[in-house]
């Protein structure tokens, strides 16, 4: 097999197939990281010298993660039975000699057996199945309790269970082990395009709570049925009590959302926070300033959203304040949806995980630049997190537009690889303010799309954002010999 080796935002490289139907291969070439939110979250969470099950690795985008954070005093336990994605994680270990990941070649469910793998259209959907049911091979499966005896893990500090639609078996595979054990779970919910809820209400059963992982900050929060966004959220994370009351101490874990409102506001922080960003000069310069006319509901949408900002709050206080703003930003829309305070909405409702929202709140800012001149009356953040920093003098009207369509094209799908070919990553990858990624997402549609498409100068060299140049100079021509096979 023809391979290639990426590196990752994370410091580590990860061998994969040189193909484009590798949802891998596609997602490291476009972000140079994995597209879950909670791939990022690892940093936060595992220290040197613990221990880590990756249930359903696949080519290790997780345990290749994992086994650096834990380092050579820790260990990572990575179970893949398909023997093709398990022999490219062994490659990638040995890269990057992590000696501290152990790889076993069985599949978890709830016993001792062999079963049968279906393959999918690429490794990361190969899933157990009914013998017969499609291409695959023989596999040995096992249960987590089997595997605790095996081994005796002394103590587990994090688990992920990826096991397409096995997850429930796994856990009740795992009884005694989350008896004994008190990890931090992070466990699939999304089966093809449905949630599936089955853990969601499983492990309170076993002594666990139920989190979701916040997008705008490395923070779990207890999961609400009506604030969790199911066509969009794809992992959930369940704790004891003890291992939450130490994440809490560390601030990342919310062990409830306090009720906030304006009275419990800093008056005036919402826009003393802005103006104190870089673009808070590119404002000050197009007139809308802190001295311009705004709408009291705004203004404590603003203050709230200051105050999810703030490291002095308590983070239950925090959350409780992102949470009042991206309601009342939505209850303002009734008064009518200005440009500003819609940019404002799309970046909030982004942190606060509701990414439905994000892509609805984006989409129709970029229908009204369509149809004509916006008017740009308030202060407002930037849909898109990295426009604080970036003021073009100048520039306030492109700079608005580029950061709502960069907002809509990310949270319209998890990769371009999902999604049909939009003319709007061209005109953000053309664009001055535009990211290199989207230049990135450019070429790999032309090129999944079968269309002509030659490398840009942009994708030629090494450059801050920009890991894997090599690939790219070699990728016409991989790609190509893939096409042709």
């Amino acid at each position: 097999m023809k391979t290639l080796t990426l590196r990752t935002s994370q410091g580590f490289d990860v061998v994969t197939p040189a193909s484009l139907s590798s949802v891998t291969t596609y997602v490291l070439l476009e972000q140079e990281r994995w597209f879950e939110k909670e791939a990022d979250f690892l940093p936060h969470v595992l220290r040197p010298g613990m221990t880590a099950i990756d249930i359903g690795a696949n080519l290790g985008v997780y345990s290749l993660a994992m086994a650096k954070l834990v380092g050579p005093e820790g260990g990572v336990f990575a179970y893949e039975p398909a023997s093709e994605p398990r022999g490219l994680l062994a490659q990638s270990r040995d890269v990057n000699g992590f000696d501290n990941l152990e790889i076993v070649d069985a599949a978890l469910s709830d016993g001792a057996r062999e079963g049968h793998l279906v393959f999918g259209n690429s490794s990361e959907l190969n899933a157990l199945g009914a013998e017969g049911a499609g291409d695959g091979e023989r596999v040995r499966v096992t249960s987590i309790d089997l595997e605790d005896a095996r081994l005796g893990w002394r103590a587990v500090d994090f688990v992920k269970i990826d096991a397409e639609g096995e997850e429930e078996r796994v856990v009740r595979g795992g009884a005694a082990f989350f008896a004994r054990h008190s990890p931090l779970v992070q466990f699939e919910i999304k089966a093809a395009d449905e949630a599936d809820l089955r853990l969601r209400n499983l492990f309170p059963q076993l002594g666990y709570g139920v989190y979701r992982l916040l997008p705008g900050a490395p923070v779990l929060v207890p999961v609400e049925d009506r604030e969790m966004d199911k066509a969009f959220e794809l992992n959930l994370f369940a704790a004891k009590p003890d291992r939450a009351a130490a994440l809490a101490a560390q601030g990342v874990l919310a062990q409830e959302v306090s009720e906030w409102g304006p009275r419990d506001a800093q008056p005036g922080s919402g826009l003393a926070l802005l103006m104190a960003q870089p673009c808070g000069a590119l404002m000050r310069a197009a007139g809308i300033g802190p001295d311009v006319p705004i709408d009291p509901d705004y203004r404590s949408a603003l203050d709230a959203y200051a105050a999810w900002r703030s490291p002095t709050l308590p983070l239950a206080q925090r959350c409780g304040a992102l949470a009042y703003a991206f309601h009342a930003l939505q209850k303002l829309r009734s008064k009518g949806e200005t440009a500003s305070r819609m940019s404002t909405l799309a970046r909030v409702a982004f942190e606060f995980g509701q990414r439905s929202a994000a892509l609805e709140v984006a989409g129709r800012i970029l229908n009204a630049l369509r149809a004509g001149p916006i008017k740009l009356n308030e202060p407002f953040w930037p849909a898109a997190p990295r426009f604080d920093a970036l003021a073009p003098p100048g520039q306030i009207g492109q700079w608005f537009a580029v950061a709502a369509a960069e907002m809509a094209e990310r949270q319209r799908g998890f990769s371009s690889m999902f999604t049909e070919a939009s003319a709007r990553v061209g005109w953000l990858a053309k664009h001055p303010l535009g990211d290199i990624e989207m230049e990135r997402r450019r070429l790999l549609v032309a090129l999944r799309d079968g269309a002509a498409a030659e490398h840009s100068p942009r994708l030629q060299s090494e450059a801050p954002g920009h890991l894997n140049a090599q690939a790219w100079r070699d990728g016409l021509a991989w790609h190509r010999a893939h096409a042709s096979a």
